[in-house]
């Protein structure tokens, strides 16, 4: 039996298919008995079959099992045992102890797993109820308002975005399909802050109404900051800048009245 003097911070032994020890580590002395040389002697009995079913298995495939252990401190005392066969038919084994400090440990770390599921999933319930605020409000942000049977107006509140024009889109095409609407203003006066990609969704949108009614749309309470912006833009063929919404309506009056 040979003593080599490695710092495996685990104990170590090597057996042959006998179970005479061969070799073992510092930590490994410090743990077992190892006068009798036999791995036998420091299994208890009922394991001995356990491991010697293991001793008849494959060659150079790893394997763990658990094996109660005569040790110095302990009668009996629980460890993974991690074996694997070499090519000079010797098996490799550490001992990883069982203690009540390993499985209070992996309690914790078990009840910490769980603790983490069940905080990402009310993250992702807090996450989908944010999504559906942020779609309502941009829904809100700019509301399809019918102010006869031919005329609507659709005043947009807040930042110009992609995303709030999307939403907006969806149900303001619904609409004027559903209609016959043949005036359609867009109040602009409560914008704020406005994005490129935001103003492209909004031409679409215009373009795409223009075509759906054959109608001229009619933008109102114009900045000049969006100004700037929009004269970028060639949309003249689909839509009319008005300055107020007073003015349009006037002019909408008047020429019903005239119709009459």
């Amino acid at each position: 039996m040979q003593y080599f003097d490695e710092q495996l911070p685990l104990p170590f032994l090597k057996t042959d298919r006998n179970g005479k020890i061969l070799s073992y580590s510092n930590l490994a002395s410090e743990n077992f008995d190892l006068s009798s040389g036999r791995l036998n002697d420091l299994v208890d009995e009922e394991n001995i079959e356990k491991l010697i079913s293991y001793g008849k298995g494959p060659n150079f495939i790893p394997i763990t099992i658990e094996l109660n252990m005569k040790t110095k401190r302990n009668p009996l005392a629980l460890f993974d045992v991690h074996i694997v066969w070499d090519r000079n038919d010797h098996a490799n084994m550490i001992f990883l102890p069982k203690d009540s400090a390993n499985e209070d440990l992996m309690e914790k770390l078990m009840e910490l797993q769980e603790r983490l599921a069940s905080t990402d999933f009310e993250l992702f319930e807090k996450k989908e109820e944010l999504e559906k605020a942020f779609i309502r409000l941009n829904q809100l942000s700019g509301p399809f308002i019918p102010l006869s049977e031919s005329m609507c107006l659709i005043p947009l509140f807040g930042n110009l975005t992609a995303e709030k024009i999307n939403i907006i889109s969806d149900g303001c095409l619904k609409s004027v399909f559903a209609g016959e609407y043949d005036e359609i203003l867009f109040d602009l006066t409560a914008v704020g802050e406005v994005e490129e990609k935001g103003v492209e969704k909004f031409i679409q949108l215009i373009k795409t109404l223009n075509f759906m009614t054959g109608s001229i749309i009619k933008l109102i309470g114009i900045k000049p900051e969006l100004a700037k912006v929009l004269n970028n833009y060639s949309f003249d063929e689909w839509s009319q800048i008005n300055k107020s919404l007073k003015k349009v309506l006037s002019i909408y009056l008047n020429e019903k009245t005239s119709n009459m």
